[in-house]
């Protein structure tokens, strides 16, 4: 729908021009003035969301760090454990070397691609997406929404 326009203020025919230009100047001076102060709010408004996003990813890279140091120290014991236990009851069960060793290096593709998706999802909680969209939006000078795909997420 078309925006409705309020009527511009009605001069008298008898008013004097620098007083009609003085009128106009007002009324630009408010808007501008208007303009000025809707953008102060919509960069508060970014400042909050990078805020926010910073935490997020401090979080985020935090729990990172932390299963790589998991992965890489604790884990690795107990995975070996685990191997060395089921390769011997495998063997026990198959009598085959070969049959063992596969199914033991398939036990530990499968244990990979699982700590593989773990890290992606949680590196893909890093960035700055939203604070960017926002500071396109302000740039471009548009009326449209600002927000990328992840909106709704928490500071918590």
């Amino acid at each position: 729908m078309a925006e409705e326009r309020e009527p511009e203020p009605k001069h008298s025919v008898n008013e004097p021009l620098p007083e009609k230009v003085m009128a106009q100047l007002t009324e630009i001076a408010a808007l501008l003035s208007l303009t000025a102060g809707e953008y102060k709010e919509q960069a508060q408004l970014t400042k909050q969301t990078a805020r926010a996003e910073m935490a997020l990813s401090r979080r985020s890279l935090m729990l990172a760090a932390g299963l790589l140091v998991a992965l890489g120290a604790g884990v690795i014991m107990f995975w070996g454990s685990v191997l060395a236990f089921a390769g011997y009851l495998l063997y026990q069960a198959t009598a085959s070397v070969p049959l063992t060793a596969a199914l033991l290096f398939g036990l530990q593709i499968v244990m990979l691609f699982w700590c593989l998706r773990n890290m992606r999802y949680a590196l893909k909680q890093v960035g700055f997406s939203n604070t960017l969209a926002q500071l396109q939006e302000i740039l471009r000078f548009s009326t449209g929404p600002a927000g990328g795909n992840n909106v709704n997420r928490s500071v918590d």
